[in-house]
């Protein structure tokens, strides 16, 4: 079974890819990273690792990526994500649209 701790972009990604939100500066709650972990190691593994397996990788996970400054504490079992890889896509800029009467010109 491959340890989790430490390859964050690893579990990051799988959980975005998932639809889990994952996004540099929101909120990421700890039942996140527990679902995230479960279902990482089925879909990649094919192993079921159960509840509390899950919670003990996950806590191992939290703790790292709050030791090196990936999660920020917000409260008791909610972080702030800091890593610009989870950045929100840049919406393109509009261009203002001309009035009708001046396309008619």
């Amino acid at each position: 079974m491959q340890n989790l701790v430490g390859k964050d972009t690893d579990l990051l990604d799988f959980m975005r890819s998932t639809g889990f939100p994952v996004f540099h500066l929101s909120n990421i709650f700890y039942r996140d990273f527990q679902y995230g972990v479960r279902d990482y190691y089925r879909a990649k593994e094919g192993i079921d690792v159960g509840t509390r397996k899950a919670d003990e990788i996950a806590q191992s996970v939290v703790a790292d990526m709050e030791q090196r400054n990936i999660l920020t504490p917000h409260s008791r079992n909610t972080w702030i994500l800091n890593n610009e890889r989870y950045l929100l896509p840049r919406r393109k800029e509009e261009k203002p649209t001309e009035p009708a009467a001046e396309k008619a010109s």
